[in-house]
């Protein structure tokens, strides 16, 4: 069961109650950084942090049977949260720096680029319904479940959102 760093763990995978805390975080603490990034957090690495916060005390008191699905739902709320606090030109959020690469290197670093500016224009809720489900791979169930949406609502904010993200994508080209 120990995992390396980058490996991907099922979301409906259950993690033994005893397993400590800090292999926890080995296992997860990029995986929700990055989680809390693509959902468009300023902050991924302190959302991150205050997720694992979070995941401590709700252990302490009480057994969570499905961490990663837990992990997932403290991430999406704490971001909705800060959102919802922090008013910011949504332009000065994303920054990505790259040496200069070869030129296949920079199209797919503009496409990259691209898509990041155009999640970025997405409404809250369509950027995380597709995040959860084309980086992190989850069912609709579990989206419905991390959201706490109903199963029509994750569909309807898939299919506009994906709709949306095409327009945005022709507006940048």
């Amino acid at each position: 069961m120990k995992q390396t760093m980058g490996e991907r763990m099922d979301a409906d995978e259950v993690l033994p109650v005893d397993l400590s805390f800090e292999e926890l975080f080995y296992v997860h603490a990029v995986r929700v950084a990055r989680l809390a990034h693509l959902l468009g957090a300023e902050d991924p690495e302190d959302v991150a942090q205050e997720a694992f916060f979070r995941l401590y005390a709700a252990r302490r008191t009480q057994q969570v049977a499905n961490v990663v699905g837990y992990l997932n739902r403290i991430v999406v709320n704490e971001v909705r949260t800060r959102q919802r606090r922090t008013v910011v030109s949504r332009r000065t959020r994303l920054h990505l720096t790259t040496a200069p690469p070869a030129s296949e290197q920079v199209e797919r670093d503009e496409s990259v680029s691209d898509l990041l500016r155009a999640l970025d224009e997405l409404a809250p809720r369509q950027r995380e319904a597709l995040v959860l489900r084309y980086w992190l791979d989850l069912p609709l169930a579990e989206i419905a479940a991390v959201m706490q949406v109903r199963l029509g609502t994750v569909k309807s904010l898939i299919s506009r959102g994906i709709a949306r993200l095409g327009q945005e994508l022709e507006d940048l080209r």
